[in-house]
C-alpha cells in the first residue's frame, strides 16, 4: 500500500506543467503572434484596397452601359486628390457635379482617388497606350467648363470632349487609389481603360518597400 501511494504522488507530480513551464509557452506564444500579425494586417489592407479598386471599375462599367442603354454621353468624375472620404458618381445630367441625382459612391476613409506620389506610374510600355488622367484631361460638361474625368460615348468607347460642342473623342485613361495604413505605409492601386474600352484593375505590388515595385 505504502508503495502505490508513493507511486501515485509520482506520476501525480508528472501532471500537467510547471509555472516555469508556462511562462516560457507563453513566452513562444508571444513572439509567433508578434511575427504573425503584421504581414496579416498588411493582407487585410491589400483586401481593403482591393475591393475599392473594384467598386471604382464597376462605377466605370456602370456609366459605359447607361451611356450605351441611353445613347448619350455620360462622365464619371471623382473627388480630388486627398479628399476623404473620397467619392465618385456618374454625371447624368452633364453639369460638372455629383448632384442628388447622380449615382454616387463613398469609399472608406483611408482609401483617397489620387494621382499624386504613386511610386511607378502605369506606362504605355506597361499598358500598349499613353493613359490620360484627371491633371491632363480636356473633358467639358454641357455648359462648357472644364471638369476632368472620363466619359463614355453613346458607342461604349471611353473619350474626352475639348468642347461642350466637340465631338467625343477616344481616349485611354488611369485612376489611381492609395490606401494609407495605421503603419503610415501607402498601398497603390489603379483602374485602367484602354482606348477600345477594356476595364483593368492593377495593384502595386512593393514588397521591398522601397518603391520599386511592380504592377499586377
Amino acid at each position: 500500500m505504502r508503495s502505490s501511494a508513493k507511486l501515485g504522488r509520482r506520476f501525480a507530480s508528472q501532471a500537467g506543467f510547471t509555472l516555469a513551464e508556462m511562462v516560457v509557452v507563453l513566452a513562444i506564444i508571444g513572439v509567433v503572434v508578434g511575427i504573425a500579425i503584421p504581414p496579416l494586417s498588411r493582407t487585410i489592407d491589400t483586401a481593403r484596397l482591393k475591393g475599392a479598386t473594384q467598386t471604382l471599375a464597376a462605377i466605370y462599367q456602370d456609366a459605359r452601359l447607361r451611356a450605351t442603354q441611353n445613347n448619350q454621353t455620360y462622365e464619371v468624375i471623382v473627388s480630388p486628390a486627398g479628399v476623404s472620404p473620397a467619392l465618385a458618381c456618374i454625371d447624368l445630367d452633364g453639369d460638372g457635379q455629383c448632384g442628388a441625382g447622380d449615382p454616387s459612391t463613398a469609399f472608406a476613409g483611408k482609401v483617397t482617388l489620387n494621382n499624386n506620389g504613386v511610386p511607378q506610374l502605369l506606362t504605355q510600355a506597361v499598358l500598349g497606350f499613353a493613359p490620360t488622367d484627371t491633371a491632363s484631361s480636356v473633358m467639358h460638361d454641357q455648359q462648357d467648363d472644364l471638369v476632368p474625368g472620363l466619359a463614355w460615348s453613346g458607342l461604349g468607347v471611353p473619350c474626352e470632349k475639348p468642347s461642350a460642342s466637340a465631338r467625343c473623342t477616344s481616349v485611354g485613361w488611369v485612376q489611381y487609389l492609395q490606401f494609407q495604413r495605421d503603419s503610415g505605409e501607402i498601398l497603390y492601386s489603379a483602374v485602367t481603360i484602354s482606348p477600345t474600352g477594356r476595364v483593368k484593375t492593377w495593384v502595386f505590388n512593393n514588397a521591398q518597400g522601397n518603391g520599386n515595385g511592380n504592377w499586377l
